[in-house]
């Protein structure tokens, strides 16, 4: 909440201490307890009154529920290296998309900070564990693509169909992921793009000619993959081959 609120405003992450946007009052610690503070303070600053966005227990909530799969997903208690990495390499995921999530979505802007380091890491997660070149050509692909759709719609449609941060936010995804995934994370991101944006158009929440931020189908598709990948490319070939 912290990088959602403060990154997009060139606000130091440091200082000042948590406080509140309305009035600017310092947050006791015990108001600022994840999920429950919200709750005990009835949505309410316990200063001025004001209400608290209803984003705050959200991304509380969808970070701690993220944190349970990737410990999940990487069985660190089997005490191996690989599991102690995968946890690692999955939180530190987790902590990066929840935000640029959040962050385009309000904002239409993609940290250059978060896709940066999503990049490097994940670069520095497929050396430790053996994955450099997927990892390397899942970066590359994923900026690959993107570039093509923005300078391709730029030149057809003489506006950009994509933004930079969506073609910095891909290799950074494919980095991570590698090449399969990071390939079955952009469809994803297209077709629930797709569905979404259609549904949007259809009730008219949206016109043909707005801007849609595209980081978040993103984001969704890289945790997907991230997640249930495996299982999805199996009950792909299941059915259909």
């Amino acid at each position: 909440n912290v990088l959602i609120y403060r990154l997009p405003r060139g606000i130091s992450l440091w200082s000042p201490a948590s406080h509140c946007p309305s009035c600017s009052a310092s947050i006791l610690w015990h108001d600022n307890i994840p999920l429950l503070s919200f709750f005990l303070l009835g949505r309410r600053c316990r200063k001025c009154r004001q209400f608290i966005s209803w984003r705050y227990p959200v991304v509380e909530a969808a970070t701690c529920a993220f944190f349970l799969l990737v410990f999940w997903q990487a069985q660190p208690f089997i005490f191996h290296f690989s599991s102690l990495l995968n946890l690692l390499r999955g939180a530190l995921f987790v902590c990066l998309l929840v935000p640029i999530f959040f962050i385009d979505l309000e904002h239409q802007i993609i940290p250059d900070s978060l896709s940066f380091i999503l990049l490097a890491s994940g670069i520095f997660f497929s050396i430790l564990q053996g994955h450099f070149i997927l990892s390397l050509a899942g970066a590359g692909i994923g900026a690959g693509i993107f570039l093509v759709i923005l300078y391709l719609s730029l030149i057809f449609l003489h506006q950009a169909g994509m933004g930079i941060g969506d073609v910095k936010l891909a290799a950074g995804i494919g980095a991570f992921l590698g090449l399969q995934m990071a390939l079955l994370s952009f469809f994803l991101a297209f077709f629930i793009g797709a569905i979404i944006a259609g549904v949007l158009i259809f009730f008219h929440v949206k016109k043909m000619k707005d801007k849609i931020p595209f980081g978040p189908f993103l984001v969704v598709g890289a945790l997907l993959s991230f997640f249930l990948g495996k299982s999805i490319i199996e009950l792909y070939f299941n059915l259909f081959w």
